[in-house]
């Protein structure tokens, strides 16, 4: 069901479940992380309320509260989140999109590049 909401919003290209749902280590306390990533023409102002409205959807889907679900701008998210998506994230929608498969090219270029310089460093 919650794949079937997150195909009908088209402003979105990917959406992947992280965290202790993805991993299967969850509590019943644990809330749900899913990370976002929005379609850069869309509108920002407007995403602003899509976005609520699919924290509060999702929210209905799963039988539990708003607060208890965590939605991550995965383009602004710094590399260990993106890199916890890349490597360890469960797609929810888009996992055969142009736009998944250059979000991983560049995470793990990023990666690799954190790596080298830490490495390597002076």
């Amino acid at each position: 069901m919650l794949g079937q909401l997150l195909s009908g919003v088209p402003e979105l290209e990917f959406a992947v479940l992280v965290g202790s749902r993805a991993q299967g280590t969850a509590r019943t306390t644990s809330d749900w992380d899913i990370a976002l990533k929005w379609h850069p023409q869309a509108d920002w102002l407007a995403l602003l309320g899509a976005q609520e409205n699919l924290r509060r959807s999702i929210a209905t889907i799963l039988g539990t509260a708003p607060e208890d679900i965590d939605l991550i701008d995965l383009p602004r998210a710094n590399l260990a989140m993106r890199a916890n998506a890349a490597e360890d994230g469960v797609v929810l929608k888009g996992e055969d999109t142009l736009a998944w498969a250059r979000f991983l090219t560049r995470t793990w270029r990023e990666l690799e590049d954190f790596y080298w310089e830490r490495a390597h460093a002076a």
